[in-house]
């Protein structure tokens, strides 16, 4: 074979290796750019998870006191609507005290409990007054 035509074959072997090689090299930065793009997403998207289950266990705790506090009224604690309020005490041993007044001057509540009766029936009358019922358990 003729030496020129070994260093020209050599020559376009080589600049095809060349150019593969950095066809394969742009390639290969573009799928470790595209990679990263995509990790950075995860993790964004792994602390939003992250963030939303402390939020969500925050307020499953602020869930438990208000159900907590709702159904077990505390001493000294009052409850207020538009229309009444209630005081309650505890007097120890079992015994309690609850107050259950009208927010208006202008009404007063009268309570009876019949034969079988579960529990206060309250009604309203034009009138100031505050009324007291104790119960002992």
């Amino acid at each position: 074979m003729n030496k020129d035509l070994v260093i020209k074959v050599l020559g376009i072997l080589l600049i095809i290796a060349g150019l593969n090689w950095f066809v394969d090299s742009t390639k290969l930065n573009e799928t470790q750019s595209q990679i990263r793009t995509e990790q950075k997403a995860m993790h964004k998207a792994t602390d939003k998870i992250g963030d939303l289950s402390a939020t969500n266990s925050d307020l499953t705790n602020e869930n438990k006191k208000l159900k907590y506090s709702e159904s077990h009224i505390q001493d000294g604690q009052q409850v207020k609507n538009d229309r009444f309020t209630l005081d309650y005490e505890d007097d120890g041993g079992g015994d309690y005290t609850v107050t259950i007044y009208p927010n208006s001057k202008k009404e007063r509540m009268i309570a009876q409990q019949g034969d079988g009766a579960k529990g206060l029936e309250i009604i309203n009358v034009p009138k100031t007054d505050k009324r007291v019922t104790t119960v002992n358990n």
